[in-house]
């Protein structure tokens, strides 16, 4: 079975804004951090996994604003994919897409793995991710 390529345009068409989205990225980083609640579990598989996603597709959408940011982009895309990757396939397993991490395809195109598996995760229920609410200038862009 072959899926087509996932386009920068297509990944991030229901992505919010990169401001919102650092916003809610910074936001998790520090409610998982150091300063977490001692009654609250550690962080889990699945959180770490998504500051992972999140900050790879946040860079990938910066580097294709700024080349100055590729290289920060491919090492945030080959941590994400080296982390799926490890969990393996199966009932451990933490990638979402239809296109496994191990994949011969990701070896060339890391980032592409980050855009497949942040579309997934944004756009397939029941996953909703906490994001900062819109102000009023971002409503009506």
């Amino acid at each position: 079975m072959t899926f087509p390529e996932m386009t920068p345009e297509d990944a991030y068409a229901e992505a919010p804004p990169t401001a919102r989205e650092t916003i809610g990225l910074l936001r998790l980083r520090r409610e998982l951090g150091d300063d977490r609640p001692a009654y609250f579990p550690p962080a889990g598989v699945h959180e770490i996994r998504e500051i992972l996603l999140r900050e790879a597709a946040l860079i990938d959408r910066l580097a294709l604003a700024d080349i100055e940011a590729t290289a920060d982009a491919l090492q945030a895309a080959e941590a994400l994919r080296a982390f799926d990757a490890h969990r393996g396939l199966g009932p451990g397993a933490t990638f979402e897409g239809p296109v496994p991490p191990d994949d011969p395809r990701w070896a060339t195109d890391a980032r592409g793995y980050v855009r497949l598996e942040y579309q997934r995760w944004l756009t397939v229920p029941p996953w909703a991710p906490a994001l900062p609410p819109a102000t009023a200038t971002e409503a009506t862009r």
